[in-house]
């Protein structure tokens, strides 16, 4: 049986490889894999961020479901912003209690195999030898350069007060030596000591060292649907997730069996469900049972005013950023992660930790400053996640690994690429590079906003328009609708990974 790493970066996947190599297993290859992740690539993730994580273990019927992210500071409330209709994406009070390195050593204890610094190593040898830097990298770094500059976790992010260029080394010594204390000492590294007083210091005390030191991991129940004979598993809200698992369900109830897909339909679907997106935002810890964001009468009633031929209103969910890193593993022995970690928009708030070389997520963006709503910023809250990982069975055994980055475009990515899988209607290769669509803007008295790659081709937007949607073409494929990371089944015995050309360090190895 196969084993397959899929991730954003060649030297992610080397270093899941590496592990395997050793006798790990895919837990312990997912660590290594976002570890080394967030070293090379901070513009999408790091151990100042969030996590989830969804694990197959062979021979089990469903996945466990981890959900590994932050809430907001015990003194949120202190923070001065009722000048502000949303939060500044590089203010403090965005700063939730970064969730990963807990939730590294949470699936290592339940699940891990090799010693847990062992999966570290290749991170701590990449931060004290450097690497090249990509060019998502250099133009992240040249974007955020104001706010970064003054940083010292990002002190030799420049040359000369220039941004590293494409090619050129960096070293990130400080973070090297953060994630040798953490493989030897584990998470209480980081939650507890001088490291979170840094944090503590670094967001103005709104966070507080009894929210980082009392933070813990959850093992929660997953959400499942069964779509075309097949069962997609995802996070629960207070993710997205669900919306992908819906879109899906909700064409499939909308559309007679066929091959060929309506994009009209599934852009409308998606729509349809997407207007309540953001009232959805419960953590539903222990009461699953609890959500109804996927009960089939549900989304019917949300779906009835759906019409074949035209669009219809529907109400605008917010927009949110997307600096994020999804990762796809699956080891000999037939257990898979699907890992999903992030900063939320890019580096995140550019905060710096910068004696231990890192920066802070700002996933507290994701919450709004309108009163009595659920989604408001409070204090020990969890803001409205983007991050929709997915894991497919089928008759109770693994079949699919998928998932991607694209903030609030998450599920709308995952729908339209899962699809064709589902329907039997492309090659796995031909459907990873296949045209993808956006919707962004869209409301009360608006068109659907369709922002579309170009291999569609004229026939395509000219039927999209008749029916009322409003279309702006790429002149190629955009590296932020993507990257998908990807793994199937492909008979009884043989599977296949895929990488996404979008994003050129992205890479798949089978071995």
């Amino acid at each position: 049986m196969s084993a397959i790493i899929v991730s954003p970066h060649f030297l992610a996947t080397k270093a899941g490889n590496k592990i395997l190599e050793a006798g790990g297993n895919a837990i312990d290859a997912a660590i290594a894999v976002n570890a080394v992740q967030g070293v090379v690539a901070p513009e999408t993730c790091g151990i100042g961020g969030d996590l989830f994580a969804l694990i197959w273990m062979d021979g089990e019927e469903k996945p466990y479901c981890l959900d590994s992210s932050g809430y907001a500071g015990s003194n949120v409330l202190n923070a001065k912003l009722s000048n502000h209709d949303s939060i500044p994406l590089s203010h403090a009070a965005t700063v939730t209690v970064p969730g990963a390195v807990r939730g590294w050593e949470t699936m290592h204890k339940k699940f891990g195999s090799l010693p847990f610094d062992t999966l570290l190593k290749e991170a701590i040898n990449l931060c004290q030898k450097g690497f090249p830097v990509s060019k998502e990298l250099s133009q992240s770094i040249a974007r955020h350069k104001t706010s970064l500059k003054k940083q010292v976790a990002a002190e030799n992010f420049y040359s000369s007060g220039k941004p590293l260029g494409e090619g050129e080394i960096l070293k990130r010594r400080k973070l090297g030596d953060t994630l040798s204390y953490i493989g030897k000492e584990g998470s209480s590294f980081f939650y507890s000591g001088e490291l979170a007083k840094e944090i503590v210091n670094s967001t103005k005390n709104l966070l507080t060292l009894e929210d980082l030191a009392n933070y813990k991991s959850l093992w929660i129940e997953p959400l499942s649907l069964d779509i075309y004979g097949k069962t997609g598993w995802t996070t629960p809200p207070h993710t997205q997730g669900y919306l992908t698992l819906a879109t899906l369900k909700a064409y499939e109830l909308s559309v007679k069996s066929s091959n060929l897909i309506d994009h009209h339909i599934l852009i409308e679907c998606y729509r349809a469900l997407a207007a309540d997106r953001d009232n959805i935002t419960y953590d539903y810890y222990e009461e699953i049972n609890k959500f109804k964001g996927l009960d089939l009468n549900y989304v019917q009633e949300k779906t009835s005013s759906i019409r074949h031929d035209s669009t219809s209103i529907f109400s605008s969910p917010e927009k949110y950023g997307g600096g994020t890193a999804y990762m796809a593993i699956k080891d000999s022995m037939g257990n898979a992660v699907s890992l999903i970690q992030s900063n939320f928009y890019g580096i995140g708030s550019t905060i710096g930790v910068g004696s231990y070389g890192f920066f802070l997520h700002n996933r507290g963006a994701g919450f709004n400053l309108k009163d009595n709503h659920p989604n408001n910023l409070y204090p020990l809250r969890k803001p409205l996640h983007t991050l929709s990982p997915t894991i497919w069975s089928h008759n109770g055994e693994l079949d699919m690994v998928i998932g991607t980055r694209g903030g609030r475009h998450q599920p709308q990515l995952l729908s339209q690429f899962i699809l064709p899988h589902l329907l039997k209607s492309s090659s796995y290769e031909e459907n990873m590079t296949r045209g993808r669509w956006t919707i962004d803007h869209f409301g009360e008295s608006t068109a659907s906003k369709l922002i579309i790659e170009p291999s569609f081709g004229n026939k395509f937007i000219k039927e999209l328009t008749e029916k009322g949607h409003s279309i702006k073409v790429t002149d190629s494929l955009q590296a932020s609708f993507g990257p998908i990371s990807a793994i199937f089944r492909k008979d009884n015995k043989s599977w296949i990974g895929l990488a996404d050309p979008r994003v050129e360090t992205a890479e798949a190895s089978m071995r």
